[in-house]
């Protein structure tokens, strides 16, 4: 191995120091620019191959699904984004006076995001449109029945 610092090669015990905030491994004059620094141990993990698996047991866990969120999902059966959803945007942005750019920095979204939710060709995400209620104070997404039943009259 070679000190990360010099380049020489490391002939006695590998060194590890913080210099400046940084971890290196180095030789031992080197080691002398910094103070001895803690290197946790790396967790032993169980690979695939541990359990007699290889790529069988490699592909079923790409095939199941991550687990769900401990979060509110919109993407539940009850609730569905509204039609209007790039109007209440829109109108509920300029009732704060505020305009596209304001409200991509205060929510950390580009305003060209904005802007293709407020002429309807971009629907938000469940993340963003909770950001968006949050921040304008509305409701984007409704039960289906309300939205429904909208639809029908």
């Amino acid at each position: 191995m070679n000190c990360e610092l010099c380049g020489n090669s490391i002939r006695d015990e590998v060194q590890v120091v913080n210099i400046d905030g940084g971890v290196f491994r180095v030789c031992n004059n080197c080691s002398k620019l910094g103070t001895p620094a803690r290197v946790p141990k790396p967790v032993a993990t169980r690979s695939a191959h541990a359990f007699g698996g290889g790529n069988a047991s490699r592909q079923t866990s790409r095939n199941n699904p991550p687990p769900p969120s401990p979060g509110f999902s919109y993407d539940s059966e009850e609730m569905m984004l509204r039609e209007d959803f790039n109007t209440t945007i829109k109108s509920a942005r300029e009732s704060l006076g505020i305009t596209q750019e304001e409200l991509g920095r205060k929510i950390n979204e580009k305003p060209s995001m904005i802007g293709h939710l407020e002429v309807g060709s971009m629907k938000p995400d469940d993340l963003l449109a909770r950001k968006l209620e949050h921040f304008l104070k509305i409701h984007l997404f409704v039960p289906i029945e309300d939205e429904m039943s909208s639809d029908t009259q």
